[in-house]
């Protein structure tokens, strides 16, 4: 399996380009705070899968590694741990409990052999999805974006006010066989890291957020 920067690089760029769309109402750092305070929202993570052990187990690992990379973040399963209540109407109201501002949602859009780009076709812009399709080639020409072995669609939100306002669009994709189910989630978190790494300059200062320190 091919896992690089290069391959981390198509979905960030999708997000990046997705940030400026919208205009959330984020509320704007205070003038009086140090220039050098990190300033952050609370982000919970959220795994689309009614496979309860699965989604402990990949929100864990990616909140894990989020929070290694500087990010505030939670897993939504000790808060819900019915995946199916996520699309009740008290969900949000959970999450803004706990002070959460931002949600990353996680969706298999596709596993197995033959999967394809295709199967996120409905959730991203069609220049996004030809885009992807360009790198998939280009990074995998053996396979291209009609041969993967997983797709999973990714998607921020920002819930500050209540609603759900859509940030960034976007995915990610393995396009060679792993060894166990334990290396293809690790391998998709830290693609999905790497994608939000990416990404997260310009979505600061879309939001009106310092840069980070070094």
């Amino acid at each position: 399996m091919r896992f690089g920067s290069t391959l981390a690089v198509c979905a960030a760029l999708s997000f990046a380009t997705a940030a400026f769309a919208q205009q959330p109402s984020v509320p704007q750092p205070s003038t009086q705070e140090p220039a050098s305070q990190f300033v952050t929202f609370k982000a919970a993570v959220v795994a689309l899968t009614s496979n309860a052990m699965v989604r402990k187990e990949f929100e864990s690992g990616l909140v894990a590694k989020a929070i290694a990379h500087r990010y505030d973040a939670i897993t939504s399963y000790d808060l819900v741990p019915k995946v199916a209540d996520v699309r009740d109407r008290n969900f949000i109201n959970t999450l803004t409990a706990k002070g959460v501002q931002a949600v990353l949602m996680v969706r298999p859009a596709a596993v197995g052999p033959k999967s394809s780009l295709d199967s996120v076709k409905n959730e991203v812009t069609p220049k996004m999805l030809a885009d992807m399709r360009a790198f998939a080639r280009e990074v995998s020409p053996s396979a291209g974006a009609n041969d993967l072995i997983a797709v999973v669609h990714l998607a921020i939100y920002m819930i500050d006010t209540g609603k759900p306002e859509l940030v960034a669009p976007g995915a990610v994709w393995l396009d060679e066989p792993v060894k166990d189910r334990a290396e293809g989630i690790a391998r998709l978190q830290d693609l999905i890291v790497a994608n939000v790494d990416a990404a997260r300059p310009a979505i600061r200062k879309h939001y009106g957020l310092p840069p980070l320190d070094k």
